[in-house]
């Protein structure tokens, strides 16, 4: 798969017919047909079908052509910032994280990053530790803070920087409360309740299936998502419950945490590429998060 047959299929969906997409790409006809064969071939679905003489998209090409779109977002942003940073002449430093379980990196460690290394861009990704992982591995990142389980990794190094647990996340009216607050957490007193999940590929979700089989009851999943800030305001606004690391507890309003029985526990780490020689901005931004940590914990 390339930029340019991402390009054909955004064109034909928007042409809504390969005859006029073929025109505009400058191509002809039959070899723009081929390449939207090739495509459907390769992912076992048709992306398009026929409307009464207009090529209108499926499901599955809706998909397909607002992930294509993303990729082009993204690909054009990042040509965008190499630009402003050839123009600069300065360097930068790719991080990634979550910014609920780093609270104070905009208003602490950033600002003190800026004093010791101005001439340094700090590109910043709110991501989750299974994109994280992937960018450090393929060299797009270089540096992040994740939730993980993992005690190695074949191309990442991990840095201990502080133990968090996740918890369940409440309506702050709700009923429950009063009971849990006198006994503890009871997920079997929730079993009419909708639960708002973590994204499919992400730690958290492998975190939450574990607790979820352990229920006496069928759980009834309202959705997934990958914004922790938005699984909280959620469960604020009484669409369901959900469970959250302990670190939200401070930032969202309108809900209410409570451990588990067992405490689901897990690790914060700086994780970076083993095949990279740490240069000295970057060891001065893990320094940085390794005294934030050690200052949280000490309060």
């Amino acid at each position: 798969m390339t930029f340019q047959t991402l390009d054909y299929i955004i064109a034909i969906a928007e042409e809504k017919s390969i005859s006029k997409a073929a025109d505009r790409l400058l191509l002809s006809q039959p070899a723009l047909s081929r390449q939207l064969k090739r495509v459907e071939e390769s992912l076992d679905t048709k992306l398009f079908a026929r409307e009464q003489n207009e090529m209108h998209l499926t499901d599955a090409g809706k998909i397909y052509v607002n992930g294509a779109r993303s990729i082009q977002n993204i690909y054009e942003r990042a040509l965008n910032d190499i630009r402003k940073l050839s123009q600069s002449g300065r360097h930068q430093i790719t991080f990634i994280y979550n910014n609920i379980l780093l609270p104070d990196f905009s208003t602490k460690i950033l600002p003190d990053f800026r004093k010791l290394h101005p001439d340094i861009v700090l590109s910043t990704i709110n991501g989750n530790a299974s994109a994280a992982k992937d960018y450090l591995s393929n060299g797009m990142a270089d540096l992040a803070v994740v939730a993980t389980g993992e005690a190695g990794h074949s191309m990442l190094e991990f840095l201990p920087l502080r133990e968090e647990e996740l918890m369940l996340a409440i309506p702050e009216n709700h009923s429950v409360i009063p009971d849990f607050e006198q006994h503890g957490a009871d997920l079997s007193m929730l079993s009419g309740e909708s639960f708002i999940l973590n994204q499919h590929n992400s730690f958290f979700h492998s975190l939450e299936q574990n607790i979820l089989a352990g229920l006496s009851f069928l759980p009834d999943i309202l959705c997934e998502i990958s914004d922790i800030n938005a699984s909280g305001n959620m469960v604020a606004n009484g669409k369901g419950i959900a469970f959250l690391p302990r670190s939200a507890g401070g930032q969202l309003h309108g809900c209410r945490l409570f451990s588990l029985k067992p405490q689901v526990t897990f690790q914060i780490a700086i994780a970076y590429p083993k095949s990279n020689a740490l240069t000295r901005p970057v060891r001065d931004l893990i320094l940085l998060l390794l005294k934030s940590a050690e200052t949280s914990q000490a309060f």
